[in-house]
């Protein structure tokens, strides 16, 4: 068995990623494809995923299956995530994908958060170091500590970039007063978490997703797009401060002008970097380190190490 597949069914984004085998034991990217779907919608209020958003994403999936089936026949791991999991109509969703070509395991954030590790460690240096790593979402945002690629505890929390942009950000540019609003909530839930994750302190903060990869392209002004470039830049918290407060003063047709910056994500980059911010500085970490790989590379390397997983 030379290739797998793996699709990440977030609550903003989709991503689908096929990769060969190497003689070594490595794996050789042969596809990448993501697309930004929202599918996480209104999931703060409402708990249903709304018949857009399934439709975008289901027709996305369609897609993935098309560049699938140009290859021969492979292990394909497809795992939902936030949104899906807190969705009250989650079964049409799944039977939605199912028919379209795509079975689909919803995964509990402990698993998330395990198997994103796993792609995060793929291609940074574990090194022994006490870490924190932290995953952020369109619904939820998983923190991880670890010693090493040892987990040493996990925390899944509700600080998801769309979540938290429906409820605290209606305008650009930012309001101050929604902006402040928001900053003072992260702060309380961030000296929850950080109260719950205890047991070591950390010796550097690794951030992956999009927000946190966006951030990276924006600093280094890079475009088009070029994973090797972001994957291991680190970023100061007073770079990331910066860029925070250049985007605030923009509108959202503004900040598209900026061309790192992913259409689709014009409106959550806010929040996304809030989130960063406030992670740092609860955690009194200067710098950042960018992983570009996560959850759909541990995906792969489950499918290498266990056809059958899912």
């Amino acid at each position: 068995m030379n290739h797998a597949a793996s699709i990440d069914i977030g609550s903003n984004t989709i991503r689908l990623l096929i990769a060969e085998k190497t003689p070594e034991g490595e794996f050789r990217q042969m596809e990448s494809v993501r697309a930004i779907t929202r599918l996480g919608e209104g999931m703060n209020t409402e708990k249903f995923l709304r018949p857009n958003r399934i439709e975008a994403t289901i027709e996305q999936l369609k897609q993935f299956k098309e560049v699938l089936n140009t290859y021969e026949p492979m292990p394909l791991l497809a795992v939902a995530t936030s949104a899906v999991r807190e969705a009250k109509n989650q079964n049409e969703f799944i039977e939605k994908a199912r028919q379209a070509g795509i079975d689909v395991c919803v995964i509990s954030w402990e698993e998330e958060a395990q198997l994103t590790l796993d792609g995060v460690f793929w291609k940074i240096p574990e090194e022994g170091k006490n870490t924190l790593t932290f995953d952020i979402g369109g619904g939820s945002t998983e923190f991880i500590l670890s010693r090493g690629k040892e987990v040493i505890q996990s925390f899944g929390s509700s600080l998801g970039v769309v979540r938290l942009t429906e409820r605290f950000i209606s305008t650009s540019p930012t309001d101050p007063k929604e902006y402040s609003a928001l900053t003072d909530f992260l702060e309380q839930e961030l000296a929850t978490i950080r109260d719950r994750l205890n047991a070591i302190t950390p010796e550097r903060v690794i951030g992956t997703a999009g927000t946190v990869t966006t951030l990276a392209a924006i600093d280094k002004n890079i475009f088009p797009y070029e994973p090797e470039k972001i994957h291991r830049a680190t970023l100061t918290l007073e770079r990331i401060d910066e860029i925070q407060e250049d985007l605030k003063r923009k509108t959202l047709e503004e900040r598209l002008t900026l061309p790192a910056l992913e259409k689709g994500r014009e409106d959550l980059i806010i929040v996304g970097t809030a989130i960063v911010l406030a992670t740092l500085r609860a955690f009194a970490c200067p710098n950042l380190t960018v992983s570009e790989y996560s959850l759909r590379e541990g995906l792969l390397l489950k499918a290498f190490a266990s056809p059958a997983s899912y």
